[in-house]
Formats: C-alpha cells, sequence, structure tokens
C-alpha cells in the first residue's frame, strides 16, 4: 500500500519549472584573478571568466586579505536561541555601529574566523561569548559553505545554530568580553513577535542584516502554515498573515 509520503517522493516535481533556461555548467569557467586594490583587511580584484555564449567577461569582487586555513569559510555566523524557565525563547542579537552603513545594525552574533579557530563551530561559539557574554548548552546544526553576498564579494561563511540554557550558571552571570575597539549591546527579541519587533527597530533606524530579517520571515511563515495545516482560528492566523504583509 502506497502512503502520501510515499506519494509525495515519486511525484516530486523538477526544482527546474519548464519555462525556465537550464543552465550549463561546464560552460562557465573562471579564467584569472588580478588583485587591483589592496587595504588592511580587504582587497579589490579583477576576474576573468567564461560566459554560456564563451565570451571572455570581467568582473570585479571584493576579497579578504586574509584568510584562516583550518576551515572552509573565512567567516561565521552564530544563530542563538536562549530559553529560560517560565520566560519566552528569544533570539539572541547584537547591536553595533557599522561605518559602512552610516547607522547602527542588528545582527547575529558573527565574525571572521581566526588562524586559532580549530573548526567553523569553535569559532561561532567564541564569537557568541565574547559578543553577548552567553555560553552555548547546545550546538544544534551547522550549515555548508554559504556566500555572504555572491554579487559583490568572494567572502564565505557559515552558520551556526545553537542553544543557550538561560538557567545555567555561566549565563545567569554572563560578561561580555569583546576587544579594544569592539563595542556590541545585547538584544533579546521574543521569537513569537519576532518579525513585528525588527519591523519596529527598522522603523526606529536599525538596520537589520538580511540574515536575520531572513530567518524571522521563514519563521513567521513557517507558523502561519503550520496553524492553517492545524485548523487553528481563522483570527489567530491573520494575525500572521497581517504581520507578514505589513
Amino acid at each position: 500500500m502506497t502512503t502520501m509520503f510515499q506519494t509525495r517522493l515519486t511525484m516530486a516535481p523538477s526544482p527546474t519549472p519548464s519555462h525556465s533556461k537550464r543552465l550549463d555548467k561546464k560552460k562557465f569557467t573562471h579564467v584569472s584573478s588580478e588583485v587591483i586594490a589592496r587595504g588592511e583587511h580587504m582587497s579589490l580584484a579583477k576576474y576573468k571568466y567564461v560566459d554560456a555564449t564563451g565570451s571572455q567577461k570581467i568582473w570585479e569582487v571584493a576579497e579578504r586579505c586574509q584568510k584562516a586555513k583550518s576551515t572552509e569559510s573565512d567567516s561565521v555566523c552564530a544563530l542563538p536561541i536562549l530559553r529560560r524557565m517560565l520566560k519566552y525563547d528569544c533570539l539572541v542579537l547584537v547591536k553595533q555601529y557599522r561605518p559602512s552603513m552610516k547607522a547602527f545594525t542588528l545582527e547575529f552574533p558573527a565574525g571572521v574566523v581566526e588562524p586559532t579557530d580549530p573548526t567553523s563551530e569553535a569559532s561561532a561559539l567564541r564569537r557568541l561569548n565574547s559578543q553577548t557574554g552567553y555560553t552555548c548548552t547546545g550546538l544544534k546544526q551547522t550549515s555548508p559553505l554559504t556566500a555572504s553576498d555572491p554579487v559583490h564579494t568572494a567572502c564565505t561563511t557559515k552558520l551556526v545554530s545553537v542553544e543557550i540554557n538561560g538557567d545555567d550558571l555561566r549565563n545567569l552571570n554572563a560578561q561580555q568580553k569583546f576587544g579594544e575597539g569592539e563595542f556590541y549591546e545585547v538584544v533579546q527579541v521574543p521569537m513569537n513577535d519576532v518579525l513585528k519587533r525588527l519591523n519596529e527597530y527598522s522603523e526606529d533606524g536599525y538596520v537589520i542584516d538580511s540574515r536575520v530579517y531572513t530567518f524571522a520571515l521563514g519563521l513567521t511563515m513557517g507558523l502561519k502554515m503550520g496553524a492553517e495545516q492545524n485548523g487553528d482560528k481563522e483570527d489567530d492566523v491573520q494575525i500572521v498573515t497581517n504581520i507578514i504583509d505589513h
């Protein structure tokens, strides 16, 4: 007897719809890289590549000057959830001033992988502890290599989801440990209201990191779809829908 789950597996649609062009990966080739300007931390390079037509093209790309050899990615990003007894679960973010944005931002704890970091996970937990003071009590999942900004840079990152037991003695006595010239303010956003809160921060002039907003949007959409499938009250579903629409 075929179950509904088995039927869905066998009838899974192609990831590429019929109206879409299909790209031949073999026709796109990186030819060369040339650094045309170098700063203390970043460099500007000129990449030559061949596209699907066989034409050679040039693309300007920002690169990191140094990269740790111990990990694939040159940066890491921690996705921390704070759990405490009798309190809402919270997404832990950091507020900081970003000169490139000329504004304050709300971001996940993140940073460049240092040569002394043995793994991406170790680097993410170090960043979490130094920027927020919290100690990870549960390492959940590590993403594969992802692109930070594939249009403009060659920078890569790994996302590490972690759980923080707020009732743990280490976290009851949390202390930030960031270095000279670093300034972070810890922000705890309730998970049941995260998208609305981020929109309010945006209205107040803060720039929300796209990864943070994407996480919040996905969480809210998941709650909405789950509520619809479980047949929850229409009013409850509408509340979440309104948050997404606005």
